[in-house]
């Protein structure tokens, strides 16, 4: 096997121990590291927990004197020293470590970091190779980047439609117009990222859970949009209201505010039009709570305001092969478009059936 081809393998171990982590990091990136020497991995690690051990920490640690003389390979450029950071520099720790050569798949987009680690590493005598799998690691850190590099987190929209683009139908009832198969895919995506939103009115006509139930995982907060404060007291939501935060208009009624807030609710006020919030504006607001990602599951109001505000980078769209008629409610509502040319267009979009159903992903930004 030649070097290139060992270089790859073991770049896709460090990838593959960073996934391990994927949803538990908070705005922090999932990182994954692996130190060998003499072709054979003396150590490994992966930053687990937000707050926790940095990936190359774990694996020189376990690496220990075999570290000296070794090659380290890691899927982000590791941390440099800078005001206000929490954790020692890893920078240094592969430095002291005496690793002779470091293998990078991307470079870290902090303007903090971004190449000054790699260009000490290199004035130490390290010899550093950049690029090695930088698609799959940019693919896996995608909320970490968009988050560094707009301040926002990334938003994904779910909506389960049928053939002819109904989101429910004219009664409002939407279950269960994806199948099994499809939600367990739903339920595996929603343990992987930080928050699920929906808006008020899925709360009133499905009084939904909003958790992880169909597979083992842990429960992203839940994000309530409901700008007049409507929201009913014994909504199931709101048995857990540690893990909710409920976003209103700055107008809303402050008696049931209060009510809530009695209740141990965390209320915060978005300016917006009335009857409205600012997507935007909440979505600056989330990474304070430790989210960098969002999954946007609320109906076709939500998710039209949404894409008017421009704030949907990906969609996960279930189509089932289920017809509902002219009276279903469409999965997006008015938009204004006089011509096709100024469609929304879905880039890269991907295929994939699912027990009858068809998945449908894409970027949208």
């Amino acid at each position: 096997m030649k070097t290139d081809k060992l270089d790859m393998l073991y770049m896709q171990r460090a990838i593959t121990l960073a996934l391990k982590a994927e949803g538990l990091t908070k705005t922090n990136p999932i990182v994954g590291c692996v130190v060998v020497k003499n072709n054979r991995i003396v150590g490994e690690g992966y930053h687990k927990i937000f707050g926790g051990a940095h990936a190359e920490v774990m694996a020189l640690d376990k690496a220990g004197s075999s570290a000296k003389g070794a090659t380290i390979y890691v899927t982000l450029e590791p941390c440099f020293p800078y005001s206000g950071k929490k954790t020692p520099p890893c920078v240094e720790k592969v430095i002291n470590a005496g690793v002779k050569r470091c293998v990078i798949a991307m470079q870290d987009p902090n303007p903090k970091v971004a190449g000054r680690s790699i260009a000490l590493l290199k004035k130490n005598g390290i010899k550093v190779q950049l690029g090695l799998m930088k698609q799959a690691a940019e693919c896996i850190n995608e909320p970490f980047i968009k988050l560094i590099r707009t301040g926002l987190p990334l938003v994904i929209s779910k909506m389960a439609i049928t053939l002819d683009g109904k989101a429910a139908a004219y009664t409002g009832d939407s279950k269960w117009i994806s199948n099994e198969q499809s939600r367990t895919v739903v339920h595996y995506k929603r343990s992987k990222l930080d928050a699920i939103m929906v808006g008020v009115g899925t709360v009133k006509q499905d009084n939904p859970e909003l958790n992880v139930r169909m597979v083992k995982g842990r429960n992203p907060l839940k994000v309530i949009i409901d700008p007049n404060c409507e929201i009913p007291l014994k909504a199931k939501v709101l048995k857990d209201g540690k893990n909710l935060l409920l976003i209103v208009n700055t107008g809303a009624n402050k008696q049931r505010v209060n009510k809530l807030l009695k209740r141990n609710i965390r209320v915060i006020s978005v300016a917006g039009k009335e009857g409205t919030v600012n997507l935007k504006s909440t979505l600056s607001l989330l990474p304070v709570f430790g989210i960098s990602s969002v999954m946007l599951e609320g109906g076709p109001t939500l998710l039209t305001a949404a894409l008017k505000e421009k704030v949907v980078d990906r969609i996960m769209w279930f189509i089932s092969p289920k017809i509902l008629g002219g009276d279903g409610k469409s999965v997006v509502g008015t938009m204004g478009f006089n011509s096709i040319k100024n469609a929304i267009k879905i880039k890269e979009p991907t295929f994939c059936g699912l027990d009858g159903d068809i998945l449908i992903e894409g970027r949208l930004n």
